[in-house]
């Protein structure tokens, strides 16, 4: 009887809460383990979040509804935990946010556990567009002041996509010898931008860390096969928008062809059997 009266106690709580800028509460059975449990770290506790401006869907849906809402709309930030015995666990959300002066934390919250239970569930909402403007952020959960998981980045007031990347370097030189390339983007935001390189050789540069917005990087790469390859390389910002690729020609190794020598030439033709070696290494 007591796991149909929890979800329909959440029902209920949820109905009449939606004013309220946080609501804690159990989601699953009580626990039967032991009543004086108190917890020492994080090892056994699971995080489940989700964000969205849809109140209830939160509940139902703990993937990332939204990256990205208008200003007037109220944020909801929704955690779940599970866990041996939830009772005891101190619970923490931080709001970071940048709107163009830096990522910084702006607003938290932190409630204690009060029931032995092996699920627990927290919800706050933040007019956070509102109060900041258009910018960017993510929410941090800690269990007893530890970290556990974060939301993805979100945005407010919309997100342009990052300009497509310049790839500057050389367009062909030999095999088997470092190269390097300079890369830049820069995103209409002003946020931060990590760069994804296919060298067109099957090998591929996984995402960069995320560096200023029109500052220039630099990777090298080693081409082993003879060839004319393109250089791929597409740009992300923070919420994981996505800019076009841009490409840059190469050839590996120099074109170059052997000077014809006219005495070699008419040498060879007089004795197309002679000098067998020097016949390949003059190209004739």
């Amino acid at each position: 009887m007591r796991k149909k009266i929890i979800p329909i106690l959440i029902i209920t709580l949820m109905t009449v809460s939606t004013a309220l800028p946080v609501l804690g509460i159990p989601i699953s059975s009580e626990s039967s383990g032991k009543k004086d449990f108190t917890p020492s770290g994080t090892s056994d506790v699971k995080l489940d979040v989700a964000i969205t401006t849809d109140y209830v869907n939160a509940y139902d849906d703990h993937g990332l509804r939204i990256r990205e809402f208008n200003l007037i709309q109220d944020v909801y930030a929704y955690f779940q935990i599970s866990a041996p015995d939830t009772k005891g666990l101190y619970l923490t959300q931080k709001w970071w946010y940048d709107n163009g002066t830096g990522l910084k934390f702006e607003w938290s919250y932190s409630m204690t556990a009060t029931g032995h239970y092996t699920g627990y569930a927290v919800w706050t909402w933040w007019a956070i567009g509102k109060d900041y403007g258009k910018g960017i952020g993510y929410i941090e959960f800690l269990v007893n002041n530890v970290t556990l998981g974060s939301t993805n980045y979100y945005s407010d007031g919309g997100n342009s996509p990052p300009t497509i990347p310049t790839i500057t370097g050389n367009t062909s030189g030999n095999i088997k010898t470092s190269y390097t390339y300079t890369l830049m983007a820069s995103d209409p935001d002003g946020f931060k931008v990590s760069y994804y390189v296919d060298w067109g050789d099957n090998t591929t540069t996984d995402w960069t860390t995320f560096t200023a917005s029109n500052v220039p990087i630099k990777l090298t790469h080693t081409w082993t096969t003879k060839g004319t390859y393109a250089i791929k390389c597409k740009v992300k910002d923070l919420i994981e928008t996505e800019s076009d690729w841009g490409t840059l020609s190469v050839t590996m190794p120099c074109s170059y062809e052997t000077p014809k020598l006219p005495f070699f030439e008419l040498f060879f033709q007089r004795f197309p059997n002679a000098f067998p070696v020097l016949r390949q290494l003059l190209g004739y």
